[in-house]
């Protein structure tokens, strides 16, 4: 059996509702995973000092303010997401590089999705919204942006302009037409508020998580070239050769005016930076 319009429209309408509690039930799956990280850490801190100690995954006062915080600052991120995208549609377009016709075009398929739009506009009854063309997408698409129907805008892609035919266009405005009369607008603006709060959440524990790293690692970098630096011996053992530059070096003397280096006469001794001087094939003792 065919399925009509109007029970498309309460399908929808039924997957809209699930996709609302479903976000609801994110919120609280991270209230959770905090909770059980801040647990954890705690008593990994604690461990250091009693060995014996057990995490205690019930406390009260600590889920309370991880709740709170959490609810407060997906509220906040998602409250100002909503206020920024309540601003007009014309802010969605552009944001998705839109650009805005203009009603004296005189361009053919500019011509074409601006009198379609003005047709659907007259015919349902709303005020004619502004029209973004998306340039750079080749794709048929089309989507209405805006919180209320008088800051609405009807967005077109190159692709469904240049591609559909004009009766194929009507059928897609309408289609965007309905979206501004049913107020999907405003539940998508809300739906999108509560999404960017959650992932609020995920930005700021990979911020959090970079910066323990590179701070750790950084630490752990100095730690690791003072470790070589103190394991590196001051002085030579015996039987090493001795540097060029040295002073002592075997067949060997430095002039203070900067004269190169030159073999000396004489017998040869050599004095290694230990401390200990012995004759030509003799170790030290």
């Amino acid at each position: 059996m065919a399925m009509d319009f109007f029970q498309h429209q309460e399908r929808a309408r039924k997957q809209t509702g699930r996709l609302v509690i479903l976000y609801g039930l994110a919120v609280v799956g991270i209230i959770a995973l905090v909770y059980v990280a801040v647990t954890m850490l705690v008593f990994f801190a604690g461990s250091r000092h009693d060995p014996t100690a057990e995490p205690d995954f019930w406390a009260p006062d600590l889920l309370l303010w991880i709740g709170g915080g959490t609810i407060v600052l997906v509220g906040v991120a998602s409250l100002a997401k909503i206020a920024e995208l309540a601003a007009g549609g014309s802010v969605v377009a552009e944001s998705l590089g839109g650009r805005p016709l203009n009603a004296g075009t005189r361009d053919e398929t500019e011509r074409k999705v601006l009198n379609v739009v003005e047709e659907m506009s007259i015919a349902s009854g709303v005020p004619v919204p502004a029209v973004y063309l998306l340039d750079g997408e080749s794709r048929i698409n089309a989507f209405a942006a805006g919180h209320k129907p008088e800051h609405a805008v009807v967005g077109i892609t190159r692709g469904a302009a240049e591609t559909l035919s004009r009766d194929e266009l009507q059928g897609v405005v309408a289609h965007e037409f309905s979206h501004i009369l049913n107020g999907d607008m405003r539940l998508n603006i809300r739906l999108i508020g509560i999404l960017h709060g959650i992932l609020v959440i995920g930005l700021l524990g990979g911020m959090l998580a970079r910066a323990a790293f590179y701070g750790g690692g950084g630490s752990s970098r100095r730690g690791a070239r003072s470790a070589v630096t103190s394991a590196t011996p001051r002085s030579s053992t015996c039987g090493t050769a001795p540097s060029p530059t040295s002073r002592s070096a075997p067949g060997w003397t430095s002039s203070r005016t900067g004269a190169p280096w030159r073999p000396s006469t004489g017998t040869r001794t050599a004095t290694s930076t230990s401390g200990c001087t012995t004759a030509p094939g003799h170790g030290c003792a």
